[in-house]
């Protein structure tokens, strides 16, 4: 039974990590998308964010990062133009 125990928490510590790793990446694309936003001109930001937007459209449900790139390139746009 310990043993059992044993692999169950060693499993799910693996499992913690890779949800760590998985999050690190999201965040790390997150600051890359709004660095390339930030970059571009307005209309090419909202022609990339439509692109985004129809790529993702299938998905169920919308990702919470693309809120927040939507979000950023409104922010971003306001804050340049």
């Amino acid at each position: 039974m310990k043993n059992l125990v044993t692999e169950l928490l060693l499993k799910l510590a693996q499992k913690e990590e890779e949800s760590q790793n998985l999050a690190a990446q999201v965040e790390m694309l997150e600051q890359v998308i709004t660095e390339m936003l930030r970059n571009m001109a307005w209309s090419d930001r909202q022609i990339l964010l439509r692109q985004i937007e129809g790529a993702l459209a299938g998905v169920n449900p919308v990702p919470a990062f693309m809120t927040t790139l939507h979000n950023a390139g409104e922010s971003v746009s306001k804050r340049f133009d």
